[in-house]
């Protein structure tokens, strides 16, 4: 198209745009610098705010735990989204399917506790699950096996009733003792670690190291992991993490001395390291004391580590015994995301670097804008 036929075209429509807006007015030189500073003046505010806010490194540390009411009014605000009627009917048609009554019993107390109550043909196979697993020839059939080896409850109740209250005493503790000394005595292998929390929950060392003359404190914890561990709800993660810091240089041959007295506590093991299970046993009672023991062997499973061990600690103390629904629903990515929030200053670190380049390219396109119609006028 060659210049007169672009004129030909343009100049209608720009005749019609000055007739409309009035000459315009030549420039003066204090009003081009005016104006250049109206446009500048903005973007060196925000750079200048910018460079303020990025002197304290509001990223180092970005995120912050939500206080306690934060944080119980944002997960039970996602409760409500997540559970409704299809997500209710969904997850028992799966439950049943499987044969997982600890599920059934899950979903049932969540959907109850937001409204939701099952179809008569859904609470008919309820019902019938639940005979099956709890009737009485059921529970007198399982319950010795139970007692003998708690990995083969069936269920969570059932562990409850009949493994539990075992475990939670010494005989629970002497009877992993004395099963790691049968077989070092006969040349098999030792668990070292179900050794370890066994003398931890003895409270062996309440006048050593770790529970400082409670060793009450930290039996629920470490009573949690030994069971765990047999029912095989430990993450080879945490399992992993679990060896390392169980290492306190045990003398398998000296199980059986220490059990009848012939051997001190300090010739079986180093005493000195058990320190470092603290922490973990202590978050676990926690745990246990806020939920209950059968909850915390079956929240085991979102435990990938120390540091998540000391998460489900603190949902705990705000959940309580929702704790374990919570995180049924929700998932552990989305609850334990839901903890922490962006802090404020990090917030506006990032609006003030979002305004900057919106600026940048604001006053580029200005420019652009500007060159291209000052081009078309010299064409016409």
């Amino acid at each position: 198209m060659t210049i007169v036929n672009i004129r030909q075209v343009l100049w209608p429509a720009v005749r019609a745009i000055s007739i409309g807006i009035g000459p315009i007015p030549a420039r003066k030189p204090w009003r081009r610098r005016l104006r250049l500073g109206l446009l500048v003046l903005p973007f060196f505010l925000t750079t200048f705010g910018l460079i303020l806010l990025l002197a304290t490194s509001p990223f180092a540390t970005p995120w912050v735990d939500r206080t306690a009411s934060e944080l119980d009014r944002a997960l039970t605000s996602a409760m409500a989204r997540a559970v409704t009627p299809d997500w209710a009917r969904r997850e028992m048609e799966l439950a049943l399917a499987t044969g997982d009554f600890d599920r059934v019993q899950t979903v049932a107390l969540v959907a109850a506790e937001h409204g939701l109550a099952p179809d008569p043909d859904l609470a008919a196979r309820i019902d019938t699950l639940e005979a099956e697993i709890t009737g009485f020839w059921a529970s007198a059939r399982t319950c010795g096996s139970c007692i003998a080896d708690i990995a083969q409850c069936p269920s969570v109740a059932m562990i409850a009733t009949c493994g539990l209250p075992v475990e939670l005493t010494p005989v629970g503790d002497l009877n992993a003792l004395r099963r790691a000394g049968w077989a070092a005595a006969t040349g098999g292998d030792v668990d070292k670690i179900d050794v370890t929390l066994a003398i931890v929950g003895l409270g062996a060392t309440a006048t050593v190291v770790i529970t400082a003359g409670s060793s009450a404190s930290v039996k629920a914890g470490a009573t949690s992991l030994r069971v765990a561990r047999k029912m095989g709800t430990l993450t080879p993660r945490f399992s992993g993490e679990l060896s390392r810091v169980a290492r306190v240089d045990l003398k398998p041959k000296k199980i059986l001395p220490y059990m009848h007295g012939t051997a001190t506590l300090d010739e079986f093991l180093d005493t000195a390291k058990l320190a470092r299970l603290q922490d973990v046993t202590g978050d676990l009672t926690r745990v246990a004391r806020n939920t209950s023991l059968t909850d915390t062997l079956v929240l085991m499973r979102y435990v990938d580590g120390a540091d998540d061990a000391a998460r489900l600690a603190r949902l705990s103390d705000i959940r309580g015994a929702r704790t374990s629904s919570t995180l049924a629903v929700l998932g552990k990515s989305r609850v334990f995301r839901t903890m922490v929030k962006l802090t404020d200053v990090a917030l506006a670190t990032a609006a003030l670097i979002y305004a900057a380049v919106l600026q940048v390219v604001l006053f580029g396109a200005n420019a652009v804008g500007s060159a291209c119609l000052r081009g078309v006028r010299r064409l016409i």
